[in-house]
């Protein structure tokens, strides 16, 4: 079997609507030499059966199975553990990679070898796929992270060496629990001292579902964590 270049790990929790169009989007890589771990945190829709038809359907895709809701932080800490490529890109259940995006993320990495995390520019959709709007990428700013409270990455553009998942985990709690654990991840890799880099390329789609959200709570985490 050829090795592993790369590793996509995509946890998931009930994502019947959307999982299927995200996996595909991973196997129409230029870039073959992949594989595809789909964490299942509890789901109790159909998320389940779209796995196993793709399981069956392609090699390259992986299964990790929680039997009951751990959460999104334990879900990715667990794929990342199991990953078997050098190199591994974070994908959220709907969101969307596109077709180049291993290709240009190895070549990245290749091309500047002192960087540890890289992400790139990335295409807004609707909930049913609608393109809304595109944005560029902004180098990593420390400085402005703590002004802004924001990293400006698209999280479901975001690779890594496998060598950052072994010193840096997602946090569970409430930083899992408001869907800012990839914000923290991102600040805690600064923290240690991993090197970022941006890719002037479009790498994936995020879709945008509005949720509630509870921004104070969600500004005490970040400003606990800045301080």
């Amino acid at each position: 079997m050829p090795k592993i270049k790369a590793s996509f790990v995509i946890p998931v929790y009930n994502g019947q609507a959307f999982l299927a169009q995200t996996i595909e989007s991973c196997l129409r890589q230029t870039e073959k030499k992949i594989e595809v771990i789909v964490v299942d945190d509890g789901s109790t829709d159909g998320t389940r059966r779209i796995i196993d038809y793709y399981c069956r359907k392609d090699n390259r895709v992986k299964f990790l199975l929680h039997e009951k809701n751990m959460g999104r932080s334990i879900a990715r800490n667990g794929g990342n553990a199991n990953a078997q490529g050098d190199v591994i890109l974070v994908l959220d259940a709907d969101d969307i990679a596109s077709a180049d995006r291993v290709a240009q993320t190895l070549n990245y990495f290749k091309k500047n070898p002192t960087v540890d995390i890289v992400y790139g520019q990335f295409n807004v959709l609707d909930a049913v796929g609608r393109f809304q709007e595109g944005f560029d990428v902004m180098p990593f700013d420390f400085e402005r992270v703590k002004t802004d409270k924001f990293t400006y990455i698209c999280h479901s553009t975001m690779a890594f060496k496998k060598t950052v998942a072994e010193k840096v985990q997602y946090t569970d709690g409430d930083y899992s629990k408001h869907a800012i654990d990839d914000w923290k991840f991102q600040v805690d890799a600064h923290k240690a001292g991993f090197k970022f880099g941006a890719i002037r390329k479009i790498l994936g789609a995020y879709r945008h579902i509005p949720k509630l959200r509870d921004e104070g709570k969600i500004l005490e985490l970040k400003n606990a964590c800045l301080n």
